[in-house]
Parts: structure tokens; sequence; C-alpha cells
């Protein structure tokens, strides 16, 4: 092999020879095209932009970008279709495995083919800056004068920028914030009911029980972020209740809201936002590039054609363009999409007509200026689009939360419409600012809430809506299996990076299949629990099978159905150990009946893990799982045994086993990325040291999952506060106790009462300390009930309830006793919360 040459596949290309070979033989593959492969070839690994392709390619040569798109196209058909592939918006990256030859600079190494970016932070709740934002310095100094206010609202008619506004100055305010910022989009909702839960997961925090609304303000109280609403004006009363609830229980949470109406509360400081300025005629070209209209303009044209530059022979019509268009953001970029196609002369002709139109269209003229504008640019838009432009761009109208290339091929493709002319068209879509594409070599792709409501009537009057809400469901179907089998493989960070932006799109499939089929519903819930719970949102995911159980008993059980079950299973741990045991049973029936070693494996798991097996049983099932267990499985699917041993171990009080074996897990854990299971272990860690007498270490552990539990989601924040308040009792310290525990109520809340039921004994143990030995009374009662239906009990929840019982019963009468036990079966976890955390007397 010649130096400075590549080799892949049978290939051989030798750019020096501007040839390159098949099998040792010379191909007829033009100069153009060799020239093209061999730019992709050396930066392969890396997307390169159609303008560096251009540039490179044909240097200061003006020419048509089809020109290009013909040279691929004849490289994919002399290599394979899949040897280059197209990233909508960003460009081209070659795909095939390469061996080079070629020079690199000293000290430089050769990327991997397709290395796995590092995510940072997988669970930012702030989407992607999509670019600059032009124009606004003046009004991003004046907001930022108002942040020591609670609440601003972001007020400006569709189209004008708002959204990318607010995002660029939650991007800057972010780092001023201890617990960052989180953004909600409320575009896609309809229900205001779902106003409280989508600020909650924006937040990364659960909302739940009797008062949803109380327990998010309960969960934000201690946090100092900034919470970002967009899109609030169809949900005004909602999001006015949210916000006044939020003002008045969490005094350090700032709140933007953007809205086309301002709420109207007495603390909220309203900052219109107006167009962007144009520059009065006669300008200079550097006077009018300071204007934001103009500079917007030029930036959207030089994304579609890198030669354009202004000056002053056309700077008069630019400047008219930009104030016929009321320098209403959305507009301009659609206008200065058509500008290679039409030139600018073209697009002024072409608005103008459509602007006469809509001026005397039924009921149009009512309608502000500016919205008019927006309406008449979309219009104009979507007239200029090809049928495939136009069926492709209004079947993105269902997709929630933004969407990824494969989703919108899934989903867009039909009869006239492969893969790859999908793939074209979306380029295309992004190429004419009808879809946008977040930054990133892999971008995310998602419409403005304008463009998708201009999408969904298209839809809506096409007649396709149901067959395109039926296809998104079967795609998330599709694309949920394949991230199940990829969760028992990978590291946490790099599967939430992969799946966990498509939570929106999961729910949206979830309600429809819940409506429509709900054995695809049954499916889609078991493969997306692992998501749901990773995201801190295992209530949501419990609720939602609820209403699905009795279509997964049906006489046709199968792989899905058993996969349901066995998620059921992992969904109640902790939480209903009996559940969590009758689940795991049907699952392991189910498995065990289709000789499926895997899932008897991890359904056995569950049967161990729940604490309701008899001892002898649990460690007989611990052997089957030993049994199953291969040799070349992944790291998390093996954690899973040493899960439930630590559970098993902990029940028959083996407790320096116990320690030796979750100090092994966390080990394995560690080194996989496994966080979830990081959590469990030093939950388990902190109970084992707990019962062990080693106190230190156990306040130790407990202060590591509280440090985590900042930049996680999971639930294991209160299993620590639970021990350290045990920890407080052992130790006579009341006030560290109280203080534990009422944060452990707060978090529990937060979470629709998770783990409430399993510790409430130790509110129970506070309140007979504190010398309330009737609430005390009360609070057993409530204890009982829980520990009934938990079907099991650890080191805490032992320790607190014998020693509630004798303080109480020294207390009290026995008949007294017993009656306010009844009576305390009965509470709801509000009135638990209330008796437990009541002052103590005097």
């Amino acid at each position: 092999m010649s130096r400075n040459c590549y080799r892949f596949d049978r290939f051989e290309l030798r750019p020096t020879e501007r040839v390159l070979y098949l099998e040792g033989e010379p191909t007829n593959l033009g100069a153009r095209a060799v020239e093209v492969l061999t730019v992709l070839v050396s930066e392969y690994g890396r997307v390169v932009g159609k303008s560096e392709l251009l540039d490179r390619v044909w240097p200061n040569v003006v020419v048509e970008e089809n020109n290009l798109q013909v040279q691929i196209s004849s490289l994919r058909k002399l290599l394979g279709a899949k040897s280059i592939a197209t990233v909508p918006g960003r460009g081209y990256r070659f795909c095939l495995p390469v061996d080079s030859d070629a020079e690199r600079p000293a000290g430089t190494t050769q990327p991997p083919l397709q290395a796995l970016k590092a995510v940072d932070d997988v669970l930012s709740v702030l989407p992607a800056m999509p670019g600059p934002i032009w124009g606004r310095e003046a009004d991003q100094a004046a907001l930022d004068a108002l942040l020591p206010a609670p609440l601003i609202t972001l007020v400006g008619q569709a189209g004008i920028g708002k959204t990318a506004f607010a995002l660029s100055v939650a991007h800057a305010w972010r780092p001023h914030r201890r617990d960052g910022a989180a953004w909600v989009e409320l575009a896609a909702i309809a229900d205001p009911d779902l106003v409280v839960s989508m600020v909650a997961q924006g937040l990364g925090l659960s909302s739940g029980g009797q008062d949803p609304l109380q327990a998010l303000v309960a969960a934000l109280k201690p946090l100092q972020v900034l919470l970002v609403i967009d899109n609030a004006e169809h949900m005004l009363d909602a999001v006015t209740r949210l916000v006044q609830a939020v003002m008045a229980g969490a005094p350090e949470v700032r709140i933007l809201v953007t809205s086309q109406l301002p709420l109207r509360l007495p603390n909220e400081r309203v900052f219109r936002l107006g167009p962007l300025s144009v520059p009065p005629m006669g300008a200079t070209v550097d006077e009018a590039m300071k204007h934001g209209a103009v500079a917007l303009f030029v930036d959207q044209v030089k994304a579609v054609n890198r030669h354009f530059e202004l000056n002053s022979s056309y700077l008069a019509r630019v400047v008219g363009l930009c104030n016929k268009l009321d320098g209403v953001a959305l507009a301009i970029k659609l206008a200065a999409a058509r500008v290679p196609l039409l030139g600018l002369q073209g697009v002024e002709e072409r608005l103008s007509e459509r602007f006469k139109l809509l001026h005397h269209g039924h009921g149009a003229a009512s309608a502000p200026t500016r919205q008019q504008t927006l309406l008449a640019a979309l219009d104009w838009s979507h007239e200029m689009l090809s049928p495939p432009e136009r069926a492709v761009f209004r079947r993105l109208a269902v997709l929630a939360g933004g969407f990824t290339l494969d989703l919108a091929k899934s989903l867009a493709h039909d009869q006239d419409l492969d893969e790859w002319a999908v793939i074209d068209v979306l380029g295309s879509l992004v190429d004419r600012s009808l879809v946008m594409a977040d930054a990133g070599e892999t971008p995310r792709y998602r419409l403005l809430d304008s463009m998708r409501d201009y999408a969904g009537l298209k839809l809506v009057e096409s007649g396709e809506l149901p067959d395109i809400r039926q296809r998104h469901a079967q795609a998330m179907v599709a694309m949920m299996d394949a991230a199940y089998e990829d969760y028992w493989a990978q590291s946490d960070t790099m599967w939430l990076s992969h799946y966990g932006p498509e939570i929106d799109n999961v729910r949206m499939a979830l309600d429809w299949a819940v409506q429509h089929d709900q054995n695809l519903a049954v499916r889609l819930l078991g493969a997306s629990s692992p998501l749901f719970m990773l995201l801190g949102l295992a209530p949501e995911c419990r609720q939602r099978g609820l209403g699905l159980e009795q279509r997964a008993t049906s006489p046709q059980p199968g792989a899905d159905v058993a996969r349901f079950w066995l998620e059921r299973s992992r969904l109640y741990w902790g939480v209903g150990n009996t559940l969590m045991h009758d689940f795991a049973l049907r699952a392991s029936a189910l498995y065990r009946a289709a000789a499926d070693r895997r899932g008897l494996y991890l359904a056995l798991r569950c049967l161990a893990g729940s604490g309701v097996l008899p001892s002898v049983q649990a460690l007989s099932v611990l052997d089957e799982m030993a049994a199953l267990e291969q040799p070349d499985w992944p790291i998390r699917l093996c954690t899973q045994r040493l899960l439930a041993e630590v559970t098993v171990l902990k029940s028959i009080e083996h407790m320096a086993e116990a320690r030796r074996v979750c100090q092994n897990l966390l080990v394995r854990a560690q080194s996989a990325g496994l966080e979830g299971v990081v959590s469990a272990a030093l939950n388990d860690l902190a109970s084992i040291s707990m019962a062990l007498g080693d106190t230190d270490a156990a306040l130790q552990t407990c202060a590591q999952i509280l440090a985590r539990g900042r930049h996680r989601r999971d639930n294991f924040v209160l299993h620590a506060l639970a021990v350290m308040a045990c920890v407080a009792f052992v130790k006579s310290d009341l006030a560290t106790a109280r203080s534990a525990l009422t944060d452990f109520v707060s978090a529990s809340r937060s979470r629709d009462w998770e783990w409430l039921g399993l510790y409430a004994g130790l509110l129970a143990l506070m309140a007979a300390l504190e010398g309330r030995h009737e609430a005390a009374a009360r609070l057993l009662g409530y204890t009982a009930k829980a520990y009934e239906q938990m079907g099991s009990r650890d080191v805490v929840t032992v320790y607190a309830w014998s020693r509630t019982n004798g303080l109480v019963q020294d207390a009290l009468d026995p008949t007294v006793f017993e009656r306010l036990k009844g009576m305390g079966a009965g509470l709801d976890p509000e009135s638990v919360a209330t008796w437990a955390l009541s002052p103590p007397p005097g």
C-alpha cells in the first residue's frame, strides 16, 4: 500500500493519484467525486459540513449545492448506500471502517471511527442553543437588571423570538443559580391538569399524592433554581396558580415565563419583547449590520449560500424586506431561506403578493399586523414546498420534545418516500428554517412551536393524523425495545444520553396506545420502564401501569406480558414488597415456560429481593440465579444477583457477609458506570453499618448519598435521611432526628409518598420521644398497616417499631393504645405528615 492512502472494505483510495481502486483495479470514479471522498475519509469520525465540502472541493468557485448531492449519490452507488451518512442540517459523515497510511501532524492520534462523545451532564434540563441571538444585546442587559424579581414574564407575539431569547437568557443565568436552571415546554399539551407534572418533569422531581402542586412546592423549597416556562398563553390559569404557589412556598426559586399575555400577578415584572430593529433607509452596510433584523437575515442567507455578503448595491432591498417583515424573527428566517432559489427581488415580489392575499382574506384583516406577517410567511413557505416536503413537514407535527433522524425516518416515509428521501427532505426543511437542528454533530431536530401548530393543522387537513399517531406509537415501541436491550449492557450516562430525551415521545405514544391498542401499551410500558426509573419518574410509571394490569392478565401471555410483570415488580422494590413478590411470581412463571434464561434470572432477582420469601426458599432462589448466570453477561445483569444476595443476607442477619457482598457490588457498579446501582449499594451499606453498630460509617455513607442526590433523580436520598434519623435516635440527638425526618417527609411527598410506609415507624418514634404519645400511637397504627402491605422489614424499621411500642405501651392505657392504633390505620399520607411533624409540647 502506497504512502498517504486509505483502505476500507474492498477499496483503496490514493488521494495523490486522485484514483479509487476496487480490489486492485482502478474505478471510473470522476475526479470531483474522488475529491469529495478524500475529504470525507480524511475526516472520518466527524461530520463534514456542506459549506466545508464545497470550499475544499470547489475552492473559490460558486457552484450549486446539488452538484455536491450528485457526487454523494455516485459515491453511494459504488461504495454502498450506508457508506456515507447524511446528517440533515449538518453535512455528511463517512461510515466505513478505515485503515490509513495518511500522514498526520506530529503529536496527533487517529480518532476512532465512531467514538462515543462524553456527556458531561446527561440530566441537563436546558436545551442546547441552536445558534447566536442577533440584535438582542440591549434586551439582554435590560432583562438582567430584573433578575432579582421572583417572576419575570417575557411577553410578545408568536414568531417574535421569545423562546430563543429566553433560552439564551437561561443559559446566561444558569451559572448564577446554585441548583441550575430547568426548561419546561408547554406548547405540546392541551390539558391544564398536566402543567404541574410537566414542571416536575422539567425539574427532575416527582409530583403526586392528593395535592401534586403542594408536593412540587415542597420539593422546590430548598432549591435555588431558575425555572423557565415556555409558551404559557394557552395554559394561563394553570400556570398562574402554579407560579403563585411556588413564589409563596419556595422563595429561592426564580421564574421566567414566556407568553403572549402577562400573568397579572402582584410581584410580576413584565418584559415586552419587541421586533428586531430595522435600520433606516440610507444607512451604510456597517450601520445596517448593527441592527438585529438585518444581522439575522444575512446570517440565515449565508447558512444556505456561504458566498453571500451584504453590500451597498442591494442593501436597500434587504432593509426594505426586513421592514416589510416587521422585524419578526421567524418570518425573516423563512424569507432568507428562499433567497438562493428566488433571489432578493423574487422573495420581495412573492411576499408582496402573499400580503395582498392575506389582507383581503376572511378574518385575517382583524389580526395584528405582525401576526398577519407570520401567517403570510408560513403560508407562503408551505406553498413553496414540494409534495414530499409538505408530507414530511406535516408528519413531524406529532413528535414531542424534539426527535432523532431515525425517528423522523420511521415516521415520515411512505411508498414514494424511502428513508434516503426522507433524510434529504429533512435537510431541505432545515435549510428552509422550517425545522431546527440543535447544536452538535449528531443533532436532535425540532419544530418551533408556531411551526408545530401550523404543521398540525396541515396534518389534520390531510386526513393522515390517525395513521401517523399509530405509526409514531409503533416507532416508539421499536425504539424502546432496542433501548431495553441496550439498558442491560450500557452505563447509565451513555444510555440516558441516547434515550433520555425521548421521554415526551414515550408519553405521547403511551397515551395513544392506552386508548387505541392496549397490547401495544403493555409492550411499550415494559420496554420504557428503565427510562422512567433512571429519570426519577418511577411513581408516574407505576401509575401508568395500573390501568394495564387487567390487559396483561389476558389469556394470551407472551414475552411482552412477561416483561411487563417483571418491570412492574422492579418498580415496587421497597415500595410494596408484597406486590414486588406477586408480580415477580407471574413473571418467573412466564419466563420459565418460555425457557427465557435472562428473563427468569431477573424475575428470580425480584423474588429473592422482595424480602417476602422464607429464608430457606430465598437462599434456594439465589442458587438458581447463580446456575443461570452466564460468563459473557454484562455487568449490570450480573449485579442483579448481588443486589438480591444483599437483601437475603440482611434478612437472615448475616450482616458481615452482607457488607462484603455489598462492597463487591459497589466496586463492580462503579467500574461500569451504573450510577443507579451505586446508589442502591450505598443505601444498603448505610443500613448494614447501622446494624453492625458502626454509626460513623453509616453517617459517612449517608452523606455520600445526599451529595449524589443533588445530581441524580433516584430516591435513595429518602433512605439516607431515614438512616441519619435512626443514628440520631441512637445517639439521643432529637433535634438532628427531627431535621432529618422533616426533610424525609418533604422528599417523600415530592415522590408520591415513596417509602413513607417503610419508615413511618421512625416518625412514630420521634413523636414518642417528644412526649406526644397519642400521636405516636396513631402513627404506629399507620405503620402496622404499611408493614403488612410491605411484607418485609429491615434493621431500621425493626428498631423503630420495637422501641416505639415499648415507649407508648408504658405511657398509655392498653385500651386507649389499641383504639388510637385503629384510628391511625386509616390515616392518609398527608395526615401522617401532620401528626408526625406537629411541634413537641412546651
